[in-house]
């Protein structure tokens, strides 16, 4: 199929295109205003640093700092732990939350040559989402030091009761749906262009059908 057919037929079927945006539009206005529920987050933040020199009054080196940075690219991958996932399960039973939905309300992160840790925790309820923060960041920490036999980890900031929900990204999922219409709606046109056999111009019958035209009958408005 040509292009230039299809930019024209994109072009002379516009109301399609114009139909389809705002239906799509609309849905997604429609989720994002009246089916969204707003979302909490809440973050506990933990320190990866060696507290028994702390402790002892001595200076850290530049080495120290370097494999508290190691600690927190392996300790990342042990907060997903089945172990440290249903122990938090079985504390929060009281929220029925179950290891499953609290694996999927969780997150840890950290920044690039950092020896901060953060617990994210996701929830209807902000309260929940707290709590949940909280309880992840404690029972990781149980486990690393259970594992380590050091105290390397600690809770640094605990997580606070969010008093706004999050930025629900409305604007952006919206256009996502018109975005979505258009795909669609030129989806339509070019499968109706494909499936369309008219031949529409002397040049379609060469390219086509190999042959050659010998005459053309001009269009007119006979009154």
């Amino acid at each position: 199929m040509e292009i230039r057919r299809l930019l024209y037929s994109i072009i002379h079927k516009w109301w399609l295109i114009l139909f389809f945006v705002i239906i799509s539009g609309g849905i997604g206005y429609y989720l994002n205003i009246f089916s969204n529920q707003p979302m909490y987050g809440a973050d506990t933040t933990l320190f990866v640093l060696n507290r028994e020199k702390v402790e002892a009054g001595q200076a850290l080196s530049s080495q120290d700092l370097v494999f508290g940075q190691e600690l927190v690219k392996q300790y990342s991958e042990i907060f997903y732990s089945r172990s440290v996932i249903s122990e938090t399960s079985n504390k929060l039973a009281e929220y029925n939350i179950s290891p499953e939905m609290l694996a999927s309300m969780v997150t840890i992160s950290s920044q690039k040559d950092s020896n901060i840790l953060t617990v994210h925790a996701v929830s209807f309820d902000p309260e929940v989402a707290a709590i949940t923060a909280n309880a992840m960041a404690e029972e990781f920490t149980a486990m690393i030091r259970d594992l380590t036999k050091s105290d390397y980890i600690s809770i640094l900031d605990q997580a606070q009761v969010a008093q706004y929900p999050m930025p629900n990204n409305g604007v952006q999922k919206t256009f996502i749906w018109l975005m979505a219409g258009l795909v669609i709606a030129c989806g339509i046109i070019y499968i109706i262009e494909y499936l369309n056999t008219t031949v529409r111009s002397a040049e379609e019958i060469e390219s086509q059908l190999s042959l050659r035209v010998i005459g053309i009958i001009p269009e007119h408005d006979i009154r």
